[in-house]
């Protein structure tokens, strides 16, 4: 089973609409696809509806752990109410021995993330591959990588034999009218190169509107001819970079 984590300690980044769009893609293909909503607003498992509920990610982080049968499409919920938060070095070494269980039953596993950094977040890059970072051109969008970049660090030094593998950079909600923004692209690009994605996500309102709805937005009933062929090409990227 392969992981993908969505993380950026940013609300409003487009975390759940990217994660979404990669689960629904992933499960068009053919794959047997596992989402973990670690977000407490758990807006992923009301957009992904057509995934079958195994309830609670609580059970994660417990021990004794039965992995249930294998299906085509599952998630689980963040439904916690913080009883772990007390003591969560305990339910991380839990989840950390739980999480190979679902291996077996699941080709893929996306997981959408907090904004804000915690323990949850923590969990969720112990055990992902790869990472995925949404980044809006804004003021405050090198804050927020900076501050990723400092709980990578933190996570590879105490929780991974290995360090975490990023897929890559994704530019999110870039206005084509904007030159501040396009700016911000530009420079983004000549200063971590490869790391950025070369696809970027337009600010286009299909996209949140299809999430809303419960279907990627290549199944929504409007006109997206301006909006599908940036997510495809997104997707087409990111699998080639999981997959290299």
């Amino acid at each position: 089973m392969k992981t993908i984590a969505v993380n950026i300690e940013k609300g409003g980044a487009g975390k759940t609409t990217i994660a979404c769009h990669l689960a629904w893609h992933l499960a068009d293909a053919g794959h047997r696809v596992l989402v973990l909503d670690l977000d407490r607003q758990c807006n992923a498992s009301t957009a992904l509806r057509d995934f079958e509920s195994h309830g609670s990610c609580k059970q994660l982080f417990e021990e004794g752990f039965v992995a249930p049968a294998g299906r085509q499409r599952g998630i689980y919920s963040n439904r916690m109410t913080g009883e772990f938060d007390a003591d969560f070095g305990k339910a991380l070494s839990a989840f950390r021995a739980n999480f190979p269980k679902l291996a077996e039953a699941h080709d893929y596993c996306v997981i959408d993330t907090p904004p804000a950094w915690s323990w949850i977040n923590f969990a969720a890059l112990m055990v992902c591959d790869d990472l995925i970072v949404p980044v809006e051109l804004g003021p405050f969008g090198p804050d927020s990588t900076k501050q990723l970049s400092n709980s990578i660090q933190t996570v590879n030094q105490r929780g991974r034999r290995h360090p975490i593998r990023i897929a890559g950079l994704v530019a999110n909600r870039v206005k084509a009218n904007d030159r501040n923004q396009l700016a911000m692209l530009e420079e983004l690009k000549a200063k971590i190169g490869r790391n950025l994605f070369s696809a970027h996500l337009p600010d286009r309102a299909h996209y949140s509107q299809a999430v809303q709805a419960g279907v990627p937005v290549w199944r929504f009933e409007k006109d997206v001819r301006s909006s599908l062929p940036a997510m495809r090409a997104f997707l087409d990227e990111a699998m080639q970079r999981i997959e290299a």
